[in-house]
């Protein structure tokens, strides 16, 4: 056997153990292979298992989130409204703010103003009690006064009664000796009219001076151009002469010359005894 031949004879022998090497690795291999696939294939039913339940569970967070996410978008929603409400409101409160701020600078100036008013009424006040303390003193030394006048006036008034009495005597005596002439043919018109008393009815200004109307006329004797006297209970007021004079009533003129106070209505008149 050449060199040759005892090459290709070892390289057969380690051939052969190479292939038997490889056969029993493969047949090794094999069984770890089967439990190895076992084990994997159980670890995928669990897997599948686990990942059925996590897909649930995920389609059930799914469906969770998207409620949650409704119910945020409607409380968003319901934020927003209250937000826009809110924001009016404020607005609102703002202008109120601003309104009362106005209203506060108003009070102020008004608060102002018064204390000044007050001011100027406490030194009228004090000037007013001052001329109250006069008032009063005068008053006192009027009321003296008046005590005195009034003293003289009942005196007077006593006189005065007497001569109402002596004249109501008179007018009847006189009325007595009308009625007699009248009977006995004598014409006493445009010379004596009966004393009659009236009232102030009317005063009016004119252009030319102050006129009256009084309550009594024609058929009371009462005769254009005649005088009237005026008066306010015992006061003596002045005298007119009437212009005119219908049946019951007439129009007179204020005389100025003999005017000595305001004549008004319901003021008192009485015809003279003669006419001119």
């Amino acid at each position: 056997m050449n060199l040759l031949g005892k090459i290709f004879t070892v390289l057969i022998l380690i051939t052969s153990i190479v292939l038997m090497v490889v056969a029993m690795f493969v047949y090794s291999t094999h069984r770890n292979w089967q439990t190895a696939y076992n084990t994997l294939n159980a670890k995928f039913q669990a897997a599948q298992t686990a990942n059925a339940n996590a897909e649930t569970q995920y389609l059930a967070q799914i469906t969770q989130l998207k409620s949650e996410q409704s119910a945020a978008v409607q409380d968003v929603a319901k934020l927003e409204t209250e937000r826009n409400v809110i924001v009016s409101q404020n607005q609102a409160i703002q202008k109120e703010v601003d309104q009362l701020r106005q209203e506060q600078a108003q009070s102020v100036a008004l608060v102002k103003a018064t204390e000044e008013n007050i001011n100027r009424l406490t030194v009228e006040v004090t000037g007013l009690r001052d001329s109250i303390r006069v008032a009063q003193q005068e008053r006192d030394e009027q009321f003296h006064t008046t005590l005195k006048a009034t003293s003289e006036l009942h005196s007077v008034g006593g006189q005065l009664q007497q001569l109402e009495e002596r004249s109501a005597q008179v007018v009847a005596q006189l009325a007595d000796v009308t009625a007699k002439a009248t009977e006995g043919g004598v014409d006493l018109q445009g010379e004596f009219v009966p004393r009659v008393r009236g009232k102030v009815s009317k005063s009016r200004r004119s252009t030319d001076g102050q006129l009256i109307e009084i309550t009594i006329g024609a058929d009371d004797g009462v005769r254009p151009g005649q005088m009237v006297e005026i008066f306010r209970g015992e006061r003596y007021l002045g005298r007119a002469k009437i212009l005119s004079a219908d049946p019951d009533r007439a129009v007179g003129q204020i005389i100025r010359e003999f005017q000595q106070g305001q004549i008004q209505e319901n003021d008192d008149v009485a015809t003279k005894l003669r006419v001119g």
